[in-house]
């Protein structure tokens, strides 16, 4: 079970918020300025400017209610917003009338001892003019620490079938020069970087070190479709690529 207090600090830190409607919805820092998301940021200065092949991109969605144009996108959006309603209820566990994908995400960090504590927490850098959100941040009771958790629904095609432009195979821009840019490393780029914020908050990780609550911070990719589910955990090499990227000037616009 988390440490007593652990929701509230992560509530009372938080350092942006979503601010506008529609098109103009975005995130904000605690000083009312605008922040870029990273996923266009990503797609501008990391990402090739290949075409990952549309399996990768959107995998196949074979229940009716999803089929069509947009449909995994948009079975994505419906399972992401019940997840974190369970979430930050308080309730994450498989129960009845959940979406089959919602059942299987919570299931899946079950599996992996990973106990949901927020969802959609705001983080960013107020530098970088940069801000997201946290799909589903856990405690990890073994090792006393929090994870970052990227979740992806769908996907069920080939996550490592490089970007084409050209008839080429992409690598990613630099820091990243040496990785091919497939769905898979877009991905847990996109993980990284989310950790990576999130670890940058000093005086958040302080106030967790007085609840028990180790001051690292670890990182998870987890896909879900109606085939299986994996787990990818992210690495040295992963961590060390985000703080480059985010203290050089790769992220700075």
């Amino acid at each position: 079970m988390p440490p007593r207090g652990l929701k509230k600090i992560l509530k009372d830190t938080v350092p942006a918020k979503l601010t506008g409607k529609g098109k103009w919805r975005g995130f904000a820092d605690s000083q009312g300025r605008k922040l870029r998301g990273l996923h266009p940021a990503l797609t501008e200065r990391v990402w090739s400017k290949g075409a990952l092949p549309s399996i990768a991109k959107y995998g196949t969605v074979k229940r009716g209610g999803w089929k069509g144009k947009g449909g995994g996108r948009k079975r994505g959006a419906a399972v992401d917003a019940q997840l974190s309603k369970a979430v930050n209820r308080g309730k994450a566990k498989p129960t009845k009338g959940q979406y089959t994908l919602t059942k299987l995400a919570l299931a899946a960090l079950q599996e992996h001892c990973l106990e949901p504590v927020a969802s959609q927490r705001a983080v960013c850098s107020s530098r970088l003019r940069l801000g997201t959100a946290i799909d589903v941040l856990c405690y990890e009771p073994h090792t006393s620490r929090l994870v970052v958790v990227e979740l992806k629904c769908g996907f069920s095609g080939s996550k490592e079938a490089a970007a084409q432009k050209n008839g080429k195979a992409c690598k990613m821009q630099s820091p990243l020069g040496h990785a091919p840019d497939n769905t898979l490393n877009r991905h847990l780029s996109q993980l990284a970087v989310t950790r990576q914020l999130f670890a940058s908050e000093k005086d958040t990780l302080a106030r967790l070190q007085t609840i028990g609550i180790r001051s690292d911070v670890g990182g998870a990719l987890l896909y879900v479709n109606d085939e299986a589910t994996e787990l990818y955990t992210l690495d040295d090499w992963w961590v060390g690529k985000a703080e480059k990227m985010m203290s050089g000037s790769v992220l700075n616009f």
